[in-house]
């Protein structure tokens, strides 16, 4: 690997842009659509998680939004503490939580939603629509390849 001139051959400098591109659009996202409503990141992908569920359990949350189960404890806290989103016991086994939106966090995500897709829409808007197909497709193809490898 050349590090020179800050120069990385092949999939590691792939890796480098891959994290710094999805760092940037999330970056533009926060300030654009969250920020002004409080809210991180990573309130808005649980938000969004529960909201496509209806109801799901929390180990299923934190699984789906890419983080452990302590830090998901502490979203969803805040969140409950808004009166975005309620806990449920499990109808069937009183050690599991199910997570569920409530009125205002419906509101809030039907707001969100189309605002996000907006600023997304912005991130990518400099490629032609055939560009961002194929790299929808490369992206979406190399977490199958990880997934299967597992």
């Amino acid at each position: 690997m050349n590090r020179e001139g800050g120069v990385f051959s092949g999939a590691t400098e792939t890796v480098l842009h891959l994290h710094r591109a999805a760092n940037a659009v999330r970056q533009h996202v926060e300030q654009e659509v969250l920020r002004p409503r409080q809210l991180t990141w990573t309130g808005f992908v649980v938000l969004r998680t529960v909201w496509a569920a209806k109801r799901i359990e929390t180990r299923h949350v934190a699984e789906q939004a890419g983080i452990s189960k302590a830090t998901l404890t502490g979203v969803v806290d805040t969140l409950s503490g808004r009166g975005l989103m309620r806990r449920i016991n499990h109808p069937d086994d009183g050690r599991l939580v199910l997570l569920q939106l409530t009125r205002k966090g419906h509101r809030m995500i039907r707001e969100l939603l189309p605002e996000s897709q907006t600023a997304e829409a912005y991130a990518w808007s400099y490629l032609e629509p055939g560009e961002l197909t194929r790299i929808t497709a490369a992206l979406r193809g190399l977490v199958d390849h990880l997934e299967r490898s597992r």
